[in-house]
């Protein structure tokens, strides 16, 4: 090739090149026919033709993905963190019985097992070595109770068997899928917790600033000294699982063209759950009482029951900072909300941010698209091109974010939910300034694969932990005056 090969032409040379051997192809693998065609192509190009053509195939797929280039992964349109996630896919479904009877699995192929080797950076640890990480962790935090449970349940737990991937990009991915696409969650503060349960400071009543005189002799007495009132929010990590289902064989051809699905349904629920967690959490498990199903006994699994949330502390921990509706949305109704989130004794106007965007408005969509239609509120398309729009934000009420969130389920009167779906017509709108509340990560998410033979299906799950804490001055939730929430709202 003397003159310079265009794209075009080149695509067309490999067209026609496979197309007239058809037969060949059918007779090796297609891997080997398609590198000698192509081999057949860079034979053809000058040596300076030949390293540009080579040089912008090795960096077409970006930095993290440069490994796959030419493999039957990046063919099928797999990224790194999908070829880790069938790795890891497979290596847990290793040993266990065919459904046809054909023998056992035998985990990842030779060639996933050399991309993804080649790829990742992530690694394995054995359950008990990451168990032995959490010991040393509970261990420093001196909590005497909380060593003895956890010695309880290590003694009572299965140990020796499975691993667990650390490092990998999918699980990165799965944990940063609530700052992707939720919409309150990302709202909040977030650390990795390096203890099952950690320990923050909050700040309570301020230290008073006193008038003085000048100390004018050598033995002038001591000012007055005033205490820094203070305390701390305990977060503790909850183990959450998502638990898939999959129809017929899990070889790994078969499953390759469902696995950038089966992440990002994964992704999807986590962001989804971890909306609902923060805001609709409530640890009340008994026949009536929980705001999430107010006259009926939730199932123990149900993810809410984790902790206690955003919603619970105005409806429940501090009920004075609830405000009933009745009737449809006013303005009126949201200026009050700011105006309960207000602490005399600890001095802490929560209502009244400095940065505008600190206090958010999250409701169930009727109730937004009701709020915008109020002559106060400014939407989206009106804010102009420079404006920063938060995840499902709609509008603005008085410069904060309004949005819209399906994790805020339409409700009873009293601004719980009914086990009873005729009864949950009323709208609800949350508000809370995200400086009063935390979420910590602990886990790294497991991915653990088990055939059942009898339905021939196969389980997956993903499991992680999570806490969250809210900031509450006194220690006692009833202080806790980042929330309010607005409810039995006609829409």
């Amino acid at each position: 090739m003397a003159d310079a090969t265009t794209v075009e032409e080149l695509a067309r040379d490999i067209r026609q090149r496979l197309d007239a051997n058809d037969e060949a192809i059918e007779a090796r693998t297609s891997d080997e026919k398609i590198a000698e065609v192509v081999r057949g192509v860079l034979d053809g190009m000058t040596d300076d033709e030949a390293a540009e053509f080579s040089r912008k195939i090795r960096f077409a797929g970006g930095t993290q993905d440069r490994e796959l280039v030419g493999t039957k992964y990046a063919r099928r349109g797999l990224a790194l963190a999908d070829v880790e996630f069938l790795h890891d896919m497979q290596r847990s479904l290793a040993g266990q019985r065919k459904v046809n009877g054909t023998g056992v699995y035998d985990g990842p192929s030779e060639e996933l097992t050399r991309t993804f080797d080649a790829a990742s950076d992530a690694f394995y640890l054995t359950d008990d070595e990451v168990a032995a990480r959490d010991a040393r962790a509970v261990e420093a935090t001196g909590d005497v109770e909380l060593v003895e449970a956890y010695q309880r349940a290590m003694d009572t737990a299965e140990s020796g068997y499975g691993s667990q991937l650390i490092g990998a990009q999918y699980v990165g991915e799965l944990w940063d899928a609530p700052r992707r696409l939720g919409r309150v969650f990302p709202l909040i503060e977030s650390f990795e917790m390096d203890a099952p349960v950690a320990y923050l400071p909050i700040e309570a009543d301020l230290p008073e600033m006193i008038l003085v005189s000048e100390s004018t002799a050598n033995n002038s007495s001591n000012y007055d000294t005033q205490k820094t009132g203070s305390n701390r929010a305990t977060v503790t990590a909850k183990k959450f699982v998502i638990h898939q289902m999959w129809s017929g064989e899990m070889d790994e051809d078969s499953i390759i063209p469902f696995v950038p699905f089966l992440r990002r349904q994964g992704a999807a629920s986590v962001a989804h759950y971890s909306d609902s967690l923060v805001l609709n959490g409530d640890t009340t498990n008994a026949g009536t009482g929980n705001i999430n199903l107010d006259d009926a006994d939730p199932a123990d699994t149900k993810h809410y029951l984790a902790f206690d949330g955003i919603r619970h502390a105005a409806l429940v921990d501090n009920t004075a900072n609830g405000r009933d509706v009745s009737g449809a949305y006013t303005f009126d109704d949201f200026m009050a909300a700011k105006g309960l989130m207000l602490s005399q004794t600890y001095l802490q106007d929560w209502g009244h941010p400095i940065d505008p965007n600190d206090l958010v408005y999250v409701a169930d969509p009727g109730s937004v698209d009701a709020i915008s239609l109020l002559d106060e509120i400014i939407t989206a398309d009106k804010y102009g091109s420079n404006a920063t729009v938060l995840n499902g934000e709609q509008a603005r009420i008085m410069r904060h974010p309004l949005i819209a969130s399906q994790a805020v389920s339409l409700t009873e009167a009293d601004g719980k939910v009914s086990t009873t779906g005729s009864n949950n017509v009323k709208g609800q709108t949350v508000v809370f300034n995200r400086r009063g509340f935390v979420a910590g990560w602990r886990r790294q998410v497991k991915t653990e694969v088990e055939r059942l033979p009898a339905s021939d299906q196969t389980r997956i799950v993903h499991s992680l932990r999570l806490g969250f804490g809210r900031y509450a001055p006194s220690g006692s939730a009833s202080s806790i005056e980042a929330a309010a929430v607005l409810y039995n709202a006609t829409i």
